[in-house]
C-alpha cells in the first residue's frame, strides 16, 4: 500500500483526468497513450460483463477514458452471429473510432469448436484469437491458424487452471509451433502464479501477442484482483521491460469490478500515470 501512497501525486492528475468525463459526461484531455509508446492501451471485452449487450454503453465508456482499442467476447459478439449481425457490431465500434484487436478469450475443446472459431473469426475479418485449446488438439489449432493466417494468442488463466496456468507451461506446449501460436499474457494470473509478470515478459516476449493487465491483492492462488495501483503487482517494472524488448501489442486492461466505469477509469489512469512518471 505504501507504493500506492508514494505514486499517488505522479498518478493522480491521470487518474482525474480518466475520471472525469465519466462524471461530467465531458471527453476526457488525456490521450489514449503517449505518442513515443509502440504498444497500445486497450480494454479486454471481459471487463464489461456486467453491459452484457449493452454496445452503447461500451463504447460510452472507452471513449470517455480515451480508449481506442478493445477485444470483444461472446456475449458483445456471439458466436451464432449472421453476417449481417456481425456487420452492424462491427460498424458500431469503427463508427465510433474503436479498433477490434481481437477476439475472445474463445475456448475450443474439441476440432469442431476450433473449426467454428475460426469461420466466426473470418467473417470478422480480425486476425487475432485470444483462446484456449486442449493439448490434443494444439496440432489442429496450429493447422487452421495457418490455413486462415489468423494468429492465436493462448491465454494462461492461474494456478487453478489444469491447461494453461502460467507463461512457462504455455510457452512449453508452443515453443516449436508455427509462430502463428503465441501468448495472451494475464499479468495478474501470472502473478498468483508467484511469478513476477516483468521477468515473465522480459524471458518470452517473442512469442508474447497480447497482454491482459490488472493489478492483484497478492502473489497467491487465493488472491483477488483489485483496482490499478491498489495490489502489489509492480507496473513500474512491467512498463520499463514493454519499452525495452520493444513490444507493440495491446495492453488491455481487464478490470471486473461491480461498476467497471469507475474502476476501467482509474486503473487507465492509474497505468497513464505510470507512462508519465517513468521515463524511456
Amino acid at each position: 500500500m505504501s507504493s500506492r501512497r508514494n505514486f499517488i501525486k505522479l498518478a493522480g492528475a491521470g487518474v482525474l483526468a480518466s475520471q472525469l468525463p465519466l462524471r461530467a459526461g465531458a471527453v476526457a484531455a488525456s490521450p489514449a497513450s503517449p505518442a513515443q509508446e509502440l504498444f497500445k492501451i486497450g480494454v479486454a471485452g471481459y471487463s464489461f460483463t456486467d453491459y452484457k449487450d449493452d454496445l452503447t454503453k461500451t463504447i460510452e465508456v472507452l471513449k470517455a477514458i480515451r480508449i481506442d482499442n478493445t477485444s470483444l467476447k461472446e456475449f458483445q459478439l456471439p458466436y451464432n452471429s449472421s453476417q449481417a449481425q456481425i456487420d452492424k457490431v462491427l460498424g458500431q465500434f469503427k463508427d465510433a473510432g474503436i479498433t477490434i484487436s481481437a477476439l475472445g478469450v474463445i475456448y475450443m475443446r474439441s476440432q469442431k469448436e476450433i473449426d467454428d472459431a475460426f469461420e466466426y473469426t473470418r467473417k470478422t475479418g480480425i486476425k487475432t484469437i485470444v483462446g484456449v485449446a486442449n493439448y490434443e488438439n494444439l496440432s489442429y489449432l496450429e493447422k487452421k491458424a495457418k490455413e486462415n493466417n489468423i494468429r492465436i494468442a493462448i491465454h494462461n488463466h492461474g494456478p487453478e487452471d489444469k491447461l494453461f496456468p502460467d507463461i512457462d507451461s504455455t510457452y512449453e506446449k508452443i515453443k516449436d509451433m508455427d509462430k502463428l501460436l503465441g501468448i495472451c499474457m494475464d499479468i495478474g494470473h501470472t502473478f498468483r502464479c508467484g511469478h513476477d509478470p516483468a521477468a515473465m515478459f522480459l524471458k518470452y516476449h517473442d512469442r508474447i501477442y497480447d497482454v491482459h493487465f490488472k493489478d492483484e491483492e497478492s502473489p497467491t492462488a487465493q488472491s483477488k484482483a483489485v483496482v490499478n495501483g491498489w495490489g502489489k503487482i509492480d507496473f513500474v517494472s512491467f512498463v520499463k521491460v514493454l519499452r525495452k524488448t520493444k513490444y507493440a501489442g495491446i495492453c488491455g486492461l481487464e478490470n471486473r469490478q461491480k461498476d467497471p466505469a469507475t474502476a476501467l477509469a482509474e486503473s487507465i489512469g492509474h497505468f497513464r500515470g505510470i507512462l508519465a512518471a517513468v521515463k524511456p
